[in-house]
């Protein structure tokens, strides 16, 4: 394979000393738990309520080192992070990602940005971790994470959590998905599709069978439906450990997700997913939009807040909330969403119902159009 073409590196010039180049260079032990985030600058404040339920849930008797892989954080928001975490036994490290992307275009598009693709790197970057928990910036911990990190990877490349969601899509919802695992990505069986905010990596399985230039040539084929989650998925191909849902349990996105979606798939689907909702370990807010710092009645905004109190972000998160309910492009912004998603898409459901074929060839259409690019 013809290795993908790497610029000299530049480092930022607002980075500091506390900007790692190599996993090495970390003041961290890494000798127990350690946690991978990908985050950019914007992202900062809700890294911060996702630190703070890790400190608060962490267990006295084992290290937690969190490693968060970025290229434009600045030097403030580190010092605010390092300073947020003040407990004895959990640590955090700044590690720049510049270097080993050199000057690929990461291919994106909706809500998704290119750090989403960071995740793909860690094996690289870590050459010193065996195995690490890579975790989303739009979640939160509610349990100690090392029960999850205690999980037996031996011989797979990952654990994780199905994908509900796209279990439902699959089912009916949107019947284009299923054909595009299995023929598009090659999933043997695209009921395997797995959700990539939470992954247990064994870092030492993947640097062995998979190299960085094969995930980033991948990653720049083409633009994937959902992006690196795709080329995740694709190379696994199933062959991964099934953690329960709890660990990635995914909010009732609009309050839409349980009752549309995943309403459609199987039964033992259905029933894992209700088995996390009743009792969620890590609560994820995925989804384009209703996240809960900017909608008070998302679906388990309480426990949002309930660590965003904690977290020193909490004025600049407030103002975000208040901005998006009393600023005219807030305001806006939320008859936009309202319309989407109360009326059109519910609408939608009623004209072209799931299942049928009127259904499928509207949103083929629509994909055809540059819809999962929209």
């Amino acid at each position: 394979m013809k290795p993908l073409r790497k610029t000299t590196h530049v480092r930022n010039p607002l980075s500091s000393t506390m900007l790692a180049s190599s996993s090495v260079d970390l003041d961290l032990p890494l000798s127990d738990v350690v946690i991978v985030f990908a985050c950019s600058e914007n992202f900062v404040p809700y890294l911060s309520v996702a630190t703070q339920s890790i400190i608060e849930n962490a267990a006295a008797d084992r290290r937690y080192d969190i490693i968060v892989l970025t290229r434009d954080i600045s030097p403030a928001s580190m010092i605010t992070l390092t300073r947020q975490v003040k407990s004895e036994n959990v640590g955090i490290g700044f590690l720049d990602v510049d270097a080993a992307l050199g000057d690929i275009e990461l291919p994106h598009h909706g809500h998704f940005r290119p750090e989403t693709y960071f995740r793909l790197l860690a094996p690289q970057l870590l050459p010193n971790v065996d195995k690490a928990i890579y975790l989303d910036s739009d979640l939160i911990v509610d349990a100690d994470i090392a029960e999850l990190f205690d999980v037996d990877v031996t011989g797979y490349p990952l654990a994780a959590t199905r994908d509900a969601d796209t279990i439902g899509q699959i089912e009916g919802y949107d019947t284009t998905v299923g054909p595009y695992l299995k023929n598009e990505l090659g999933m043997s069986d695209p009921h395997d599709y797995f959700q990539a905010g939470v992954l247990l990596m064994n870092l030492a399985h993947l640097r062995a069978t998979v190299t960085p230039d094969e995930f980033l040539e991948l990653s720049t084929q083409r633009m994937w439906r959902w992006l690196d989650q795709d080329v995740l998925n694709k190379v696994v191909n199933g062959n991964y450990v099934r953690v329960h849902m709890r660990w990635n349990y995914l909010m009732d996105w609009q309050h839409l997700r349980r009752t549309h979606i995943i309403s459609n798939a199987p039964a033992n689907v259905r029933a894992e997913y209700e088995e996390a909702a009743e009792k969620p370990a890590i609560i994820h807010f995925a989804g384009p939009d209703n996240r809960p710092w900017l909608y008070p009645d998302a679906d388990r905004a309480d426990d949002f807040w309930r660590y965003a109190m904690h977290s020193p972000y909490l004025d600049e998160i407030r103002g975000q909330l208040e901005e998006s309910r009393a600023t005219v492009a807030g305001l806006a912004k939320r008859a936009q969403v309202i319309a989407l998603y109360k009326g059109i898409m519910p609408a939608f459901d009623k004209v072209f119902p799931v299942g049928t074929r009127r259904r499928k060839a509207v949103i083929r259409t629509y994909m055809g159009l540059g819809g999962a690019n929209l």
